[in-house]
């Protein structure tokens, strides 16, 4: 793999920094020639994520073809919730 800091990687660190109990791992899809995000947490999953050109969206899972946000935060606090996993808020201003 190329090494490319793309949307899916973005996500991947996003995932990783609001559900760091998540498990996340960036996969190449072989048919579509494209990456993917796969997500576990518990039993739930292993489910895949990718880039739809404008927003995030599940290729996977009971939830596949359904947009996530186009914010991979957002995107991010979307997955853990559907995985049943908690985030991380940022913590407020003073």
């Amino acid at each position: 793999m190329r090494d490319v800091f793309g949307p899916v990687e973005v996500l991947h660190a996003a995932v990783r920094r609001r559900a760091p109990q998540v498990a996340a791992a960036i996969v190449l899809d072989a048919e579509a020639g494209l990456r993917r995000l796969c997500v576990t947490y518990r039993d739930a999953g292993p489910y895949a994520v990718g880039w739809g050109g404008t927003a995030y969206e599940w290729r996977s899972g009971p939830a596949s073809g359904l947009p996530l946000p186009a914010d991979p935060e957002r995107a991010a606090d979307s997955i853990a919730a559907a995985l049943g996993a908690l985030t991380r808020q940022e913590p407020s201003a003073p």
